[in-house]
Parts: C-alpha cells; sequence; structure tokens
C-alpha cells in the first residue's frame, strides 16, 4: 500500500510540473479560501494557493475543521461526555480552464492529497468508557466547477469533487483495547470558494 501511496504522489507531481513547465513565465498568483462540506457533513474550511498558467491552474491546499460538544445528564453524571473531532487535509488540485459565458470559467481536472482525522469520546467520571480513533490515508478523484470573475482580480466559485479515500485507522478504548482496520471509500465533497489573485 506505501509504494501504492508513493507512486500516486509522484504521478501528481509529475502531471503538475508537465502541465506548467511550458508556460512557466506567465503566472498569476492568488490567495483562496473555501468553506467544504464533505459527504453532506461538516468539511470545514480550507486556504488555498491558486497557481495560473495559461489554461490550467494548481492550487495547493491546506483544510481543517476542528469541534467539541460537551453533553451533562443531571441524574445520570457518570454518562457527562465531551466528543472532539479534527480533520487536516494536505493536498493539490490541478485543473484545466475554459471561458463559457463572459466572467465566467468551467474548470476540470483532479485532486490528490493526504488527509487525518482525530476523534475521542471522553467520560471525566467514568474513564474506562473513553474511546479514541485515529485515521490518516490518501485521497485523490475527479473535480468538476465553476468561477466567476467580478474583476480580473477577484472570484468566487463552486466546485464539486468525487474522491476515492484509503485509509488506516487504530481506536482505542478505556479499558486497554485497541482495533486496527483499513478502509477504502468514495466520497463526495462540494466546496464554496473565494480567490484573489495579486
Amino acid at each position: 500500500m506505501k509504494a501504492t501511496r508513493k507512486k500516486l504522489i509522484n504521478l501528481a507531481v509529475a502531471t503538475a510540473l508537465a502541465l506548467t513547465a511550458p508556460m512557466a513565465g506567465a503566472v498569476d498568483v492568488g490567495l483562496g479560501v473555501s468553506l467544504n462540506n464533505e459527504g453532506g457533513g461538516n468539511g470545514g474550511y480550507g486556504v488555498s494557493l491558486p497557481l495560473r498558467f495559461g489554461n490550467f491552474t494548481v492550487e495547493p491546499e491546506l483544510s481543517f475543521y476542528d469541534s467539541s460538544e460537551d453533553t451533562t445528564y443531571p441524574t445520570s453524571p457518570t454518562n457527562n461526555r465531551t466528543i472532539d473531532y479534527q480533520r487536516y487535509t494536505l493536498e493539490t488540485g490541478v485543473y484545466w480552464r475554459r471561458p463559457i459565458i463572459p466572467s465566467v470559467e468551467m474548470y476540470v481536472g483532479g485532486r490528490v492529497g493526504y488527509a487525518k482525522y482525530e476523534n475521542s469520546v471522553t467520560y471525566p467520571l467514568s474513564p474506562t468508557n473513553n474511546f479514541s480513533r485515529n485515521e490518516s490515508g490518501y485521497f485523490l478523484g475527479p473535480t468538476l466547477g465553476a468561477e466567476y470573475f467580478f474583476n480580473k482580480n477577484f472570484s468566487m466559485g463552486l466546485d464539486v469533487s468525487l474522491l476515492y479515500e484509503s485509509t488506516s485507522d487504530k481506536e482505542v478504548y478505556g479499558g486497554g483495547l485497541y482495533y486496527s482496520s483499513d478502509r477504502n471509500a468514495i466520497n463526495y465533497q462540494s466546496r464554496a470558494r473565494l480567490r484573489f489573485y495579486f
């Protein structure tokens, strides 16, 4: 599995370099932010660095999501709990762009990246019921989107991706038990994006 992951990353890097090397003299550099919706649930926020070369865009991105929830049971305090969840991804997207109407571009391409998930359930008065889970792995998949330009420097866009994920996780329970497993899944992600080009 590690060899496959390394090949995927090398392929993504080689593709990005091959597509952008002939156009390295004309680069538009930008800064982007996104609101992500993963699989119908919370996907978090992203910060990206879009690089435009002719009709292509290469866009490294870091995204994150962090939440915490406390639940209290006044009549059964041993069931009081805190749930924490974090998700981080580091990825690169490569897209081909084409104008479709004035001020609007369509883009199509793919994304490849690394994701890490952490979640835990803590019972302050019943520590043997505590639970934690760490999961990490890689994802890749096609992306389709559109971008509206208010002017040459500022745009708003929407896109959707169908992502294949391959991850490994470890679950640890308060009694000392733990389980490890591998997971392969297909999920979708939609993103609302704002980009500013310098």
